[in-house]
């Protein structure tokens, strides 16, 4: 299995709708793409079938996920949208200093606040988006740097350094996959990821195909 460490959103999504909603973590054999929107609450209301708190389908595009469901199922999206092109230039700009300082998380969120110029919506989580945003770009930076993987941890939170462990995991390696009669028919299980490496909390992705129709299913779950 061919794995390339985060692809840039263009690569994953046909349009920039889901910007500051998802994050691309990896790609393999090309055009299957683990992704994970981590940092925002679910809105149970706009739950739909095939767009909930555990999963989500995505139609295969020209090696792309095109999003077909409805926005509003992701509490804050909006106010996310706005605030992340600010995060992500701060990022650009300062993340080597964030790196040299080993900056805590608490810090860089009291910190980035200051930056952000609209208000506070009361729908999203803003610490929880911010701080999986951090830790997202700041596992990222390690691994363009030197190629190692699930990093933040240790640099930030001061956990012990982890055994190496594969980044993406298996079919015959997930233990925590969900079971069969969950899965629509038709879908293949490709793999997993664990949320825990590419950010600081355990939602993991677990990734299905369905040749025939040509969509993809990524199914949350928590260890």
């Amino acid at each position: 299995m061919e794995i390339k460490m985060y692809p840039s959103f263009n690569e994953v999504f046909t349009t920039d709708k889901l910007l500051g909603i998802f994050y691309p973590l990896c790609t393999v054999d090309e055009h299957l793409h683990f992704v994970s929107s981590n940092g925002l609450w679910m809105d149970e209301k706009y739950a739909k079938k095939n767009n909930t708190s555990q999963c989500i389908i995505f139609k295969l595009k020209n090696g792309k996920y095109e999003f077909e469901d409805d926005l509003r199922r992701y509490k804050g999206y909006k106010y996310a949208k706005k605030i992340f092109p600010i995060l992500k230039k701060d990022f650009k700009i300062n993340g080597n200093v964030y790196l040299q300082k080993k900056l805590s998380t608490n810090f860089y969120i009291k910190q980035i606040k200051k930056s952000l110029p609209f208000q506070t919506k009361r729908d999203i989580d803003l610490e929880y988006y911010l701080e999986t945003f951090y830790s997202f770009y700041f596992n990222k930076l390690i691994y363009n740097l030197n190629g190692e993987f699930g990093e933040f941890n240790h640099f930030i939170e001061g956990s012990v350094k982890p055994e190496k462990s594969p980044v993406v995991y298996g079919v015959d390696e997930m233990d925590n996959i969900p079971v069969e009669k969950t899965i629509p028919q038709d879908y293949y299980p490709i793999g997993m990821v664990i949320g825990y490496e590419f950010f600081t909390d355990g939602n993991n992705s677990n990734l299905y195909f369905n040749q025939k129709e040509n969509k993809i299913l990524s199914i949350n779950s928590y260890d």
